[in-house]
């Protein structure tokens, strides 16, 4: 497994990943893919940096989005990481964070913001990112819709 930059040719096989995520509601696939979008008609911009990680043969097994949160001196936001449901359990999203931290410690971040929902289909997300040290920092009630609250997880980096 290796990680690369994103190319046009990358889209269909995103959005197929991004459609295989049983939790995802269209809205959100929807939202992913304008940020896939953004990331490969403005090649230089930095707001939305994305990884793929690559299977030996070549298959994309899975991606993360991530960019420097507006207004800040070093904070970042992880949009996205997903791992087609073919490759769960296999270390390609830990793979993809630790490649996202590498990369966020070379920039002098020095907080990691992931916000996702409350919901029982996120679960496994939120127990991903436990797993790898991230705590809940906030939580907003009724956020996404009445009942569905938005958690804020974080990390801080050490240089």
């Amino acid at each position: 497994m290796k990680i690369r930059g994103i190319e046009k040719k990358d889209r269909p096989a995103l959005k197929t990943i991004l459609k295989a995520q049983e939790h995802f509601r269209p809205a959100e696939v929807q939202v992913a893919l304008e940020l896939i979008d953004i990331a490969l008609t403005k090649p230089d911009q930095q707001d939305y940096i994305i990884g793929l990680a690559e299977g030996d043969d070549g298959e994309i097994l899975g991606y993360i989005c991530y960019g420097k949160a507006p207004m800040t001196d070093a904070v970042y936001d992880l949009y996205w990481i997903v791992v087609h449901p073919a490759f769960w359990n296999q270390g390609t999203g830990t793979f993809l964070l630790r490649h996202a931290e590498k990369d966020l410690m070379r920039r002098q971040a020095r907080l990691i913001l992931i916000e996702t929902s409350s919901l029982p289909p996120f679960a496994s997300p939120r127990a991903f990112y436990q797993k790898h040290d991230y705590r809940e920092l906030a939580r907003v009630t009724d956020y996404y819709a009445a009942g569905d609250h938005k958690l804020i997880f974080g990390k801080t980096i050490t240089h």
